[in-house]
């Protein structure tokens, strides 16, 4: 044991330089990340004064937002904006990365690349903007159903219509970014597997589900796990294109912690919310690592 500790303490001895550069860099995170999600978990337990002292009341935030009912709408909303997003971008990138991969012209290829990527590159201000125009009473879509004599439906505030629009506005602006991630990975499979696929006479359809697919297999699991980080952090988004005719459908855990730390200043109820979220993206996050450890 004490062998193990003098040959740890050389290396460190001998890597002293390498480790004094990563030192801004933890830094940087203990004072923005960690510090900071420790004094949330404290400041969970207490009742938060603008003025004085804080006052600790344990258990009692938790168990008034677990209480309220608007909370435990924007769990489930967040989960069925998030999942639905994750899944339909997931899909979607992925028969983009391949069909991407398939076009031979390497022109058409980079305006392709370049034009499903573009949407991930502007803020939801921006992107929310654009929706909430072409969805509009005179958007581009009642302006194509009017040719047809159709009625014209006020999407955005159908909260029928709220959850799905959110999910497929949101794959709209994610899938040229994933579909990038994956298109890196297709390109990094070693060419001799599908020279030998060809010599077997298998068909690209073949190549794709017995070479493709299982190479890419780690880069998916480890894209969707990243996806399932940001399950409930949806904001943007639903700040931008929410109103108060579908806010109940679609507000967002992160949007209830919002309204009620900074628009109310009831930090505690703010807090507890933020550490229940985390709890439950770990518990998620833990669930599928384990379902997919063999990908990993």
């Amino acid at each position: 044991m004490n062998q193990h500790k003098k040959k740890t303490w050389k290396l460190i001895k001998k890597y002293r330089f390498v480790y004094l550069l990563l030192l801004p860099v933890l830094l940087y995170f203990f004072i923005f990340s960690y510090l900071p999600l420790f004094m949330g978990i404290v400041q969970s337990f207490q009742k938060v004064k603008l003025m004085g002292t804080s006052e600790w009341v344990g258990w009692q935030n938790y168990l008034e937002i677990m209480k309220d009912k608007s909370f435990i709408s924007s769990i489930i909303n967040g989960f069925i904006i998030g999942i639905g997003t994750l899944l339909l971008t997931f899909v979607s990138s992925l028969i983009v990365a391949l069909g991407i991969n398939e076009l031979k012209e390497s022109k058409i290829k980079r305006i392709i690349q370049t034009t499903s990527y573009l949407p991930h590159l502007f803020s939801w201000t921006v992107v929310g903007g654009i929706w909430i125009n072409i969805l509009g009473p005179n958007g581009f879509v009642n302006t194509i159903r009017g040719f047809f004599d159709s009625k014209t439906i006020l999407f955005m505030t159908e909260d029928d219509l709220a959850q799905l629009i959110m999910i497929l506005t949101g794959a709209w602006k994610g899938i040229g970014y994933m579909a990038i991630l994956f298109l890196a990975s297709i390109v990094a499979i070693n060419p001799n597997l599908f020279e030998a696929a060809q010599i077997d006479s298998a068909s690209r359809l073949k190549q794709i589900k017995k070479i493709i697919i299982p190479d890419l297999k780690p880069t998916m699991a480890t894209v969707f796990i990243l996806g399932l980080m940001g399950l409930f952090t949806n904001f943007d988004q639903v700040y931008i294109m929410g109103n108060p005719a579908i806010i109940q459908k679609i507000r967002t855990p992160i949007l209830y912690i919002f309204e009620n730390g900074i628009s109310r200043f009831n930090i505690g109820i703010a807090t507890a919310g933020s550490v229940i979220v985390l709890l439950l993206t770990m518990i998620i996050i833990f669930i599928v690592r384990y379902l997919l450890r063999e990908d990993l």
